[in-house]
């Protein structure tokens, strides 16, 4: 396939001569657009109208201002613009200093050679070129920098997954300005009950569900985007309009969601400029979302756990005596204040029924839930003891605990201290 052809540049030639602008007008209206103006105040006048010039020939000698001082003018506002200067010998001092500044590329000298000035013209249009294709890609590169810096910014600032996604619609939305924004999470291969949309004009994210979660289910673009992994650009339901673009976001290759972005009939359509950067953001809100999901599910399982422990707690309060046996001439008070939720440390008052008042004092090593447990065993065994019609002595009682527990102990290097009398 043969290359399309690149559009003719603009090249403003300035001079008081009518006869230098008609050859100066003939040597390139060919190969460029030409614009012939003969004073320097109506060229400034004519840049302030169609704006940037690719290249600007000027004569040097001109009755309202120097070639260098109009082409000077011109730098700031369009810093891009080759400009050359035609000059007579006399004018070398006046450039030198011109083109030191870089306010000129090159001069050329009256009268000029005709092959000389078109290679000297060209050389200027691939500069120019150049410059512009550096220039569009530092542009790009910064946009794509500064966009990275705010998505993240804002992801940062959410760690809630329900939050993240808000975040995430309302960022995106704003930065590409979509006129629509819909965010839809995906668990597995379902899609999650509720969606997040972004609207131009309106500052909160709403949550939206029910037929709007069945009909992006139905949707043939949002499947093709599902079984491909890839982005994709569609049409507006009802319309021909390509104003549609559809990103999965995908972590590691699991999609976690897809986004659909949406414009309007009067806005530009998607540029590959800007899917190669929704495409380079959709990996970070990826991984964010990843993230905050799995922080959700660390939050679910502690917030469980701290239930679960809390039962347990209130289990081992049981489990210790509530009530104290009345006692003639003597008074008991017994408390235990685990150090965290639950642990090791037991007491116990038995009043047998023959008169025989039990005090047993524990603590297994370690604590949580492993001591806890074995503080539930060696009560346990404890009361069948004390509980016979004959209670063995205490000694014996410390033995039969021990043969009891002794393996289960010495298995988990745990052991226990007590003392019963």
């Amino acid at each position: 396939m043969g290359q399309e052809p690149r559009s003719k540049l603009k090249l403003m030639v300035v001079d008081d001569e009518p006869d230098n602008l008609d050859l100066l007008y003939r040597t390139f209206r060919r190969d460029y657009e030409v614009i012939k103006v003969e004073s320097a105040i109506e060229a400034l006048e004519i840049l302030d109208q169609r704006g940037e010039m690719a290249i600007i020939i000027s004569d040097q000698r001109m009755p309202e201002m120097l070639g260098t001082e109009f082409l000077s003018r011109t730098v700031d506002r369009f810093p891009d613009t080759i400009r050359i200067v035609l000059t007579g010998y006399t004018d070398v001092e006046d450039l030198v200093e011109a083109i030191n500044s870089g306010k000129v590329f090159k001069y050329i000298t009256k009268p000029w050679n005709p092959d000389q000035l078109k290679a000297l013209v060209e050389q200027a249009s691939d500069t120019y070129r150049a410059v512009k294709h550096r220039t569009q890609e530092l542009r790009r590169a910064l946009r794509r920098e500064s966009l990275f810096n705010t998505v993240t910014t804002a992801i940062r600032e959410s760690l809630d997954y329900g939050s993240m996604l808000q975040t995430i619609a309302a960022t995106l939305g704003q930065t590409f300005e979509a006129n629509r924004l819909v965010l839809y999470p995906i668990e597995g291969d379902r899609f999650l009950p509720e969606a997040f949309a972004f609207s131009q004009g309106n500052q909160d994210v709403e949550v939206i569900s029910g037929s709007v979660i069945w009909e992006a289910e139905a949707d043939p673009a949002i499947q093709r985007v599902l079984k491909t992994s890839q982005i994709q650009v569609a049409q507006m339901p009802g319309t021909d309009l390509p104003a549609r673009l559809l990103v999965p976001l995908v972590y590691p290759q699991e999609c976690l969601a897809v986004l659909v972005l949406e414009r309007s009939s009067t806005q530009p359509g998607w540029l590959q400029e800007d899917m190669d950067l929704i495409e380079g953001v959709a990996e970070q809100a990826a991984l964010a979302i990843s993230q905050a999901k799995l922080y959700q599910r660390t939050q679910n399982q502690a917030e469980q756990m701290r239930a679960e422990l809390a039962v347990a707690r209130q289990i081992q309060g049981n489990l210790l005596r509530q009530s104290w046996p009345e006692l003639d001439g003597m008074k008991v008070q017994a408390c235990c204040y685990p150090a965290r939720e639950v642990g090791g440390d037991f007491f116990e008052v038995y009043a047998h029924p023959q008169g025989d008042i039990w005090l047993a004092v524990g603590d297994v090593s370690g604590k949580g839930v492993p001591a806890a447990l074995f503080m539930a065993s060696a009560i346990s065994v404890l009361r069948r003891e004390l509980s016979q019609e004959m209670p063995p002595e205490p000694h014996v009682v410390m033995q039969n605990l021990n043969r009891s527990l002794s393996e289960d102990l010495i298995s988990t290097n745990c052991f226990i201290t007590m003392v019963l009398a």
